[in-house]
């Protein structure tokens, strides 16, 4: 016996479902992104990183395909190569890609025909695609809005925990953790120019030198450009591969390598923390008193070349005994110091200390890279395929961020929320006068249309410079 609904009470609306014949996407937003792309100089770099693969012997239509069909997984926002089936249903992919988007089983053999030459070619490939947007938006974007045309590139790592236990290069790092280990470098942008995968127990910095090169290979030495990374990056290497190319750098003080906490007492003369007019007026509002800082300096001088003085900045924060969680005992100075090689002739103390610490962005893109693209875990055996998966992943995230500055220069939305807006759009494929129609609703027309025109690279752009025409 059915119960009747009282007079007032709300019930939704039942609809009486029906099946249709129509061709019906969710996802009509990867077109254009695909579209873009494919007719941007930035497909010759990709597909020559790319490594060959036969047309006439599988059904997978080349190397350029299977990337192409593996950035859209990526773009989509897939968690797993098993995703892939889900594509295979949609007759946006099947129609863009030229027939039926390939199974995971293939995609996976894909990434195992990537061997060391190809993973070289990718990461030199991001670096010139992160370098060529940068130029793109240079010439495109409003003066308040284009970057600095001194390149800046943040060096960070983190671990991938792992559950199998077959998975090449696992192992247990310092934290216990089981799985494996990347080292990422990115610019003040966001932009990848670089990613390395390497065994679990790897000595987090340890694998940089090679990244460097790529961020700054093409780079005249008297050309202005900045490295940020934190203490693991505080190694006689690191150092010398910076002056080599001329690189201004700014990175946590080890105490390990530097011995800084011993010298602090050489500093006389600290000078106070100036608030800018924006923080004390934050801190007012929310009733907050803003912490006594003061900055000095002293000159390091390294074991391994003794004619070299680097200087190194110490911030000292002075911290209540409440903040200590030692109620019984005085306040006490907080320190925390950076090694640089900036003019400080030129450059104030805090400058280059503010300088350094928005390298914490960098940690945003980390976790970005493991939830927005799903780098927590990697689908492959083979460690070489596990590390193709992951460039892959950060040239659909070059892809996507490319997307955010060109939409919103001001304040760049990350990918989950630049999918909600551009790519999970509606659409009905249709054929009219032999060529296929996407029909999209009115309200994302026009913004499609903006973004459609936004993103193309004007052929006379400085950014065919960069080695894709």
């Amino acid at each position: 016996m059915t119960k009747r609904s009282r007079r007032g009470e709300f019930h939704p609306t039942i609809f009486k479902l029906m099946a249709t014949e129509d061709k019906l996407t969710a996802a009509s937003g990867l077109s254009t992104i695909m579209e873009v792309f494919d007719q941007s100089p930035l497909a010759n770099g990709f597909r020559d990183a790319l490594p060959p693969r036969s047309t006439s012997n599988n059904r997978s239509g080349g190397s350029y395909r299977l990337g192409l069909i593996q950035l859209n997984s990526f773009i989509y926002g897939h968690d797993s190569l098993d995703d892939l089936e889900e594509f295979r249903n949609d007759p946006l992919l099947e129609a863009a890609m030229k027939g039926e988007v390939v199974a995971p089983r293939t995609m996976g053999d894909f990434l195992r025909d990537f061997e060391a030459q190809h993973l070289e070619k990718m990461n030199h490939y991001l670096s010139r695609m992160a370098r060529a947007i940068r130029e793109f938006l240079i010439e495109v974007l409003p003066e308040q809005y284009r970057p600095n045309e001194a390149l800046t590139i943040d060096i960070d790592s983190t671990d991938h925990i792992q559950h199998g236990e077959k998975i090449e290069g696992c192992a247990y790092n310092y934290k216990g953790n089981w799985g494996l280990y990347s080292e990422v470098a990115y610019d003040e942008l966001g932009f990848c120019h670089g990613i390395q995968l390497a065994a679990g127990n790897t000595k987090p910095g340890s694998t940089c030198l090679p990244l460097i090169d790529h961020c700054f290979s093409g780079t005249k030495f008297e050309q202005k450009k900045y490295f940020r990374a934190d203490s693991a990056y505080c190694y006689e290497d690191v150092i010398r591969k910076l002056m080599s190319l001329g690189v201004s750098y700014t990175i946590a003080a080890h105490d390990g390598t530097t011995s800084w906490r011993s010298h602090i007492e050489e500093i006389t003369d600290w000078v106070p923390w100036v608030y800018s007019a924006e923080a004390m007026e934050k801190a007012e509002k929310r009733g907050r008193t803003l912490p006594k800082i003061e900055i000095g300096r002293f000159l390091w001088q390294p074991s391994w070349a003794e004619n070299i003085r680097i200087p190194v900045v110490v911030k000292r924060t002075w911290k209540e005994p409440e903040q200590l969680g030692m109620l019984a005992l005085p306040g006490q100075w907080d320190h925390y110091a950076i090694i640089t090689n900036w003019n400080l002739f030129h450059h104030p103390l805090q400058e280059v200390m503010e300088f350094y610490l928005k390298r914490g962005n960098a940690e945003n893109f980390i976790r970005e890279e493991k939830y927005g693209f799903d780098l927590k875990q990697f689908p492959c055996l083979q460690l070489t395929a596990n590390y193709a998966f992951a460039q892959l992943a950060m040239v659909a995230h070059n892809i996507l961020r490319w997307v955010a500055i060109t939409q919103k220069p001001d304040k760049p939305h990350f990918s989950k929320k630049i999918r909600r807006r551009y790519i999970y759009i509606p659409g009905k494929i249709i054929m009219h006068a032999r060529q296929l129609i996407l029909k999209i609703p009115v309200r994302f027309y026009e913004e499609v249309q903006r973004l459609r025109s936004g993103l193309r690279f004007n052929p006379g752009s400085s950014a065919f410079a960069s080695g894709f025409a």
